[in-house]
């Protein structure tokens, strides 16, 4: 998690765009808006680099998410993510949900409450930071948190053009191409990436296809004025094998014979735009306005329908901020609010053989999600050790339902939240420049989304509860022995109310229920050590880092009862216990380098009766590669192997799922090769 001091704005990440991709890159943390080293921070953050989120594979950010400890990125098929901080995922047979979403300050996250985070690639991506645990006082509804996405950014005293091309291919048939321009000025800084991805799998009807254009640019307007914009397409195709059950692991069977049958698959075409205004209004108070519009089309050929979806958001956002930096004080107030309205048009058909049918229903909806926040921060003492984090938001969602067809059955509805409350509070004390603990309290609330309110089968649960709770935590971060080693822990006690739960029928139509109450008490921790061999003329070596993380996750149902079915104390649905992960990184002098990761995780209980779990695995992966220079073009080759230990383990399972088909099994031992040129 590497970290400098901020010496830019403090909603733009401060990070070196035009650094080679082996050297060390530096992030400042906007989350929350702090001083830009996050010591000053009263909460759980994580943040992940250029390096680090293309450390083992650049086609995906499973491998650098799963580095972090209390977030697990799953992977069903090649194009199919979910994400999980801290048993969020108890909620995702899908998409992502319960955690909000920004690129460069700008709202993601659909009015639908739904993120797909498929559509981006990490070449869009220079940095991310994920913040766990509730942070309602700034960014809204959310008990899992929400992760900040930066694009490249950074402006140079002399004008420079890189252009950078890269291509990978690997087993299973995959291949793909990636290129991007990035220009840097005085005054303004523009990159442009595509790429392209395909696999055909290793599983009967596993075939994924992503092809994504993206645009980012940053203009200097004045000395008191900064116009950022940010736009991209993506174009989405995988198949889906559906799930199997645990006998048919490692053997011929690898998908569910109906969805090869229905030609099972997702097809998601979506376009994204925005534009961010960051102006200083005088010396104390600027603000920073953003706004968004969206369009996804998405079709759905499933095992028992055919659903077709456009999806159209729009919305903005709005920050105020005054502040005062003073010998005699040092405060920061915060205020603002978010607006996000999407209208959505779902059409459900019959599926014969991946072809749409008999009309089943017809519905369209319009949603709306607003929240107000304010946030004050302040130093508590003239050292500034101890400081002040506090904020509230209060938050809405309303939607309103109308369906075209099936005369004499529900046609027109609605489904509003009150203005739910959202406080936070923490205290950090720096007990030296370099070391600071914290504490915090935090009220968090996540609403319903459309896919819950309104499954595949096309019914509408009006009465589906928004999930709420406290979360308690206390942790330490810093830096030691002359910042080669960096470390994080910290604990917490959250308490989740109506948390909403996945089940499905026996046709495998999923739905979402209120599961009363939930203890997700635990603990995490993060270390990394920096050794510099190359310090001694002699050494081959110049660099060797270590880093380390644990995630220990004894969550379980405290009040939970279906019927006569009561799961009182049974271990929360999907959430492995442990899951520890080590991470080494060797570089030469002469330019070869070795990346490796091994993830051990646990046995994960796969229903919310705890009668089946998937076995605990070991999942090593490592690559080799060797940079150079040909005058001023740089050259990097790489070969990378992942599950070398080739266990036998399932990346995402389809938890509470009817007839025991709780698996999708990953790919066994397999490799990748390629090459990246930047000119």
């Amino acid at each position: 998690m590497p970290v400098k001091k901020d010496t830019t704005s403090k909603n733009v990440p401060s990070v070196s765009v035009d650094s080679l991709p082996h050297n060390l890159s530096t992030v400042t943390i906007t989350a929350f808006q702090g001083r830009g080293d996050g010591l000053d921070v009263a909460a759980s953050l994580f943040s992940l680099n250029n390096e680090d989120l293309q450390f083992i594979d650049n086609s995906s950010f499973v491998s650098a998410f799963n580095t972090t400890p209390g977030v697990r990125l799953e992977q069903r098929s090649p194009g199919s993510l979910r994400l999980s901080i801290r048993g969020s995922l108890l909620r995702s047979p899908y998409g992502v949900r319960g955690i909000k979403f920004y690129l460069d300050g700008i709202p993601l996250t659909d009015a639908g409450g739904n993120t797909y985070l498929q559509s981006i690639g990490p070449e869009q991506i220079h940095a991310a930071e994920i913040i766990k645990g509730p942070a309602g006082s700034l960014y809204g509804a959310g008990t899992g948190g929400a992760v900040l996405l930066h694009s490249p950014a950074g402006f140079k005293d002399s004008t420079q053009n890189n252009l950078t091309l890269g291509y990978t291919m690997g087993s299973f048939g995959r291949i793909n191409p990636t290129g991007s321009w990035e220009h840097s000025g005085k005054k303004s800084h523009t990159y442009i990436s595509a790429s392209h991805f395909y696999s055909k799998g290793d599983r009967a009807q596993d075939t994924a296809g992503r092809s994504i254009v993206n645009y980012s640019s940053q203009f200097k307007l004045s000395g008191a004025l900064q116009l950022d914009l940010i736009g991209f397409y993506s174009y989405l195709h995988y198949q889906t094998p559906g799930g199997i059950t645990k006998s048919q692991l490692g053997t011929d069977t690898t998908a569910y014979p109906r969805s090869i049958e229905q030609q099972a698959a997702i097809f998601n075409r979506t376009i994204f735009g925005g534009a961010s205004l960051k102006s200083k209004i005088n010396n104390y108070i600027n603000n920073e306005t953003a706004v968004l519009w969206s369009h996804t089309d998405f079709k759905n050929p499933f095992t028992t329908n055919y659903e077709k979806r456009k999806e159209s958001n729009y919305g903005g956002r709005t920050v105020f901020s005054v502040h005062n930096n003073d010998a005699i004080s040092n405060w920061k107030l915060l205020a603002g609010m978010e607006w996000i309205a999407g209208r959505s048009r779902i059409d459900n058909f019959g599926n014969n053989k991946g072809v749409p049918d008999t009309v089943q229903y017809k519905d369209r909806l319009v949603l709306q999600r607003k929240s107000f926040f304010v946030q004050f921060s302040a130093d508590l003492d003239p050292q500034n050790k101890w400081h002040l984090q506090a904020g509230i938001s209060t938050n809405q969602q309303k939607l309103r339902y109308h369906r075209l067809t099936d005369p004499g059955q529900l046609k027109d509805a609605i489904a509003k939240t009150d203005y739910l409350w959202s406080p936070k509070i923490g205290l950090t004390y720096k007990i030296r420049p370099t070391l600071a603990i914290y504490a915090t309290a935090a009220k968090g609330f996540s609403t319903p989304t459309l896919a819950e309110i309104h499954p595949s089968d096309g019914r509408f649960e009006q009465n589906l509860q928004a999930e709420r709770g406290w979360n308690l935590e206390g942790g330490v971060r810093g830096h030691a022995f002359n910042n080669h080693v960096d470390f994080e822990g910290s604990i917490y006690s959250f308490k989740l109310k109506n948390a909403i739960v996945r089940r499905a029928d026996q046709d495998n139509m999923e739905y979402y229920v209120n599961a009363g109450v939930t203890s997700q008490k635990g603990a995490e921790l993060w270390v990394r050590y920096r050794l510099f061999a190359g310090n001694q003329p002699e050494s081959w070596i110049s660099q060797v880092q270590i880093s380390g993380s644990y995630s220990y996750q004894p969550y379980h149902f405290l009040n939970y009862q279906i019927e006569d079915n009561i799961y009182n104390g049974n271990p929360l649905t999907g959430v492995p216990k442990n899951i520890a992960v080590f991470r080494l990184n060797v570089e030469s002098k002469q330019g070869f380098y070795l990346h490796t990761v091994l993830n051990a995780t646990s046995r994960i209980s796969l229903n919310d009766a705890a009668s089946v779990y998937a076995d605990a695995y070991q999942l090593l992966q490592s690559k080799i590669g060797y940079r150079f220079n040909v005058h001023k073009t740089s050259f990097d080759l790489y070969f990378g192997v992942d599950n070398i230990l080739d266990q036998v383990y399932s990346l995402g399972n389809d938890i509470n799922a009817y007839g025991g088909r709780y698996f999708n099994p990953a790919p066994g031992c397999n490799y990748f090769t390629g090459i990246q040129v930047r000119l």
